[in-house]
């Protein structure tokens, strides 16, 4: 960018909060956007996300940004900018080469877009930030790309004490494109009064005295390359002398009589027929008729052009967005969303969709206690899930915001072959474990004897003991104190002392 155009070369960022002031180039951030928008457009739904490093220096209080280096990303987690093992080794060959040291070309930060979220640091980002780039004057530079507004940036540091406020940037701003500038072209060369053709009057004295000194040509000859026509003398006008014509000197008498006994031209000659101007009065009957039916049908027609004409209301404005992005570890897929969103802040509760291929979604409800937490993990499948968070607001409608995740799943750890200790060992538990359970059948089935048994005991006591009852009832003449007739007395049994029941 140069001063012609009257944009600054620079960009300064400062707030009170941030012990130093961040000055960038507008060519390298403008670089960075168009390789931002380009990704954004890249894939359906957001597009991906991409990453680097920001080159330049550092002078205690003022951080420069004078170029930068990107970092070919994998994407082997979805289209999220999240490392994998080549990626971070791809990423410390660039820390390397430029030592990450402040000097002229030195590392003094990164950066990398969110085409899902707003402007913030994921649990993701900061463990790259405290990982790859530990000193307390290098920072991150996150860019928010859209599709049809400029594009939103926003700048993280480190506090005096080492924090950071990673919930959002202090102060975003908006990145304008830079005007295209006009490639310098050759200039046109102009053709001198040298070079141009000069344009002179005809001499019309020379041209007519060599008409006169050549030879008169034959009769025949002329009747050949002449033929007669024949001019009727009705089509033959006569033309009154203009008095303010001048007359050429040098023209003889002779000539001008010649020439005024020549038929004048047909094109000259023809008058306008009568007829034409009857066309224009025809034209402007059927344009007077036009004009009438279309008062008289103004009702049909009026609405419909009003209607095209009417201004086009705005569009309403876009839903606030929840920030939603997946992160995957081993197959572990942590999904997260912004808690410091307005709508997260004023929902009541929500519900998180997961579909995986081949099964039926999972529906899981959030209260606002696990909204607030902004995370939750969920063990996938399969390589393709799709993440839908329904966000209810007590007092407005829904919002809805939905990504997808794409990746593999990790390798399963197979077993180790067992030794032939091991394969001892199990071979003996196994054996203790059939016995174990041979004893427990044996055990088992002699607790179901011993109960029968008791119960057999217990119905035969019973049995006796009503024997006993029954023994110690009296005859019914005994109770009654009388004889029945004709009977002789009956001596009164023998009653049997009591024993005692066992």
């Amino acid at each position: 960018m140069t001063g012609s155009t009257g944009e600054p070369d620079t960009l300064t960022w400062s707030v009170p909060e941030c012990p130093f002031t961040i000055e960038a180039s507008t060519r390298v951030l403008d670089d960075i956007r168009l390789a931002v928008v380009d990704a954004f457009f890249s894939l359906p739904r957001g597009g991906a996300e991409i990453g680097g490093v920001l080159l330049g220096s550092f002078t205690g209080n003022r951080l420069t940004i004078t170029d930068y280096s990107p970092l070919e990303c994998e994407h082997a987690h979805g289209p999220s900018f999240s490392l994998s093992a080549p990626d971070e080794v791809r990423l410390n060959q660039i820390l390397s080469i430029h030592n990450a040291g402040p000097g002229e070309h030195g590392v003094v930060g990164w950066y990398h877009s969110h085409t899902r979220s707003e402007i913030f640091l994921s649990e993701a980002d900061q463990a790259i930030h405290q990982r790859f780039f530990p000193e307390p004057w290098q920072v991150a530079l996150v860019m928010k790309p859209h599709t049809f507004q400029p594009a939103r940036i926003g700048f993280f540091f480190r506090a005096e004490d080492g924090s950071m406020h990673a919930e959002a940037s202090y102060q975003e701003m908006l990145l304008e494109g830079l005007r295209v500038q006009a490639m310098p072209g050759p200039v046109p060369t102009v053709a001198t009064t040298e070079e141009l053709p000069l344009r002179r009057r005809p001499n019309l004295d020379a041209i007519k005295a060599a008409a006169e000194a050549a030879p008169e040509p034959e009769p025949a000859l002329q009747a050949s390359l002449f033929p007669p026509y024949p001019v009727p003398e009705s089509q033959t006008p006569e033309y009154p002398a203009r008095e303010d014509q001048p007359q050429d000197n040098h023209t003889p008498a002779a000539e001008a009589s010649a020439d005024a006994s020549l038929p004048a031209p047909h094109f000259l000659a023809e008058e306008a027929p009568a007829g034409r101007s009857w066309t224009w009065v025809i034209i402007l009957a059927i344009a007077l008729g036009v004009a009438a039916a279309a008062v008289q049908t103004r009702q049909m027609w009026l609405p419909r052009v009003m209607a095209a004409v009417r201004p086009v209301p705005p569009p309403p404005p876009p839903p606030p967005s929840l920030g939603l992005t997946s992160l995957d570890h081993e197959g572990q897929l942590q999904i997260n969303w912004n808690p410091n969103s307005p709508a997260v802040r004023k929902a009541s509760d929500a519900i998180l969709e997961i579909t995986e291929i081949g099964t039926p979604p999972q529906a899981i409800q959030l209260d606002a206690a696990h909204l607030q937490a902004g995370n939750f993990t969920f063990a996938r499948n399969s390589q393709n899930v799709d993440i839908k968070l329904i966000v209810h607001q007590a007092n407005g409608p829904d919002v809805r915001e939905a990504i997808g995740f794409l990746g593999k799943l990790p390798a399963r750890q197979t077993a180790a072959p067992e030794s032939g200790e091991q394969q001892k060992q199990r071979e003996e538990d196994k054996k203790a474990t059939a016995k174990l359970k041979s004893d427990l059948n044996f055990q088992a089935a002699k607790t179901r004897k011993l109960e029968k048994d008791l119960v057999q005991m217990r119905q035969e006591l019973k049995q006796q003991q009503l024997k006993r009852l029954n023994n110690q009832v009296p005859d019914k003449q005994e109770r009654s104190g009388q004889k029945q007739p004709g009977r002789a007395a009956s001596p009164a049994p023998r009653r049997k002392s009591r024993t005692a029941l066992p």
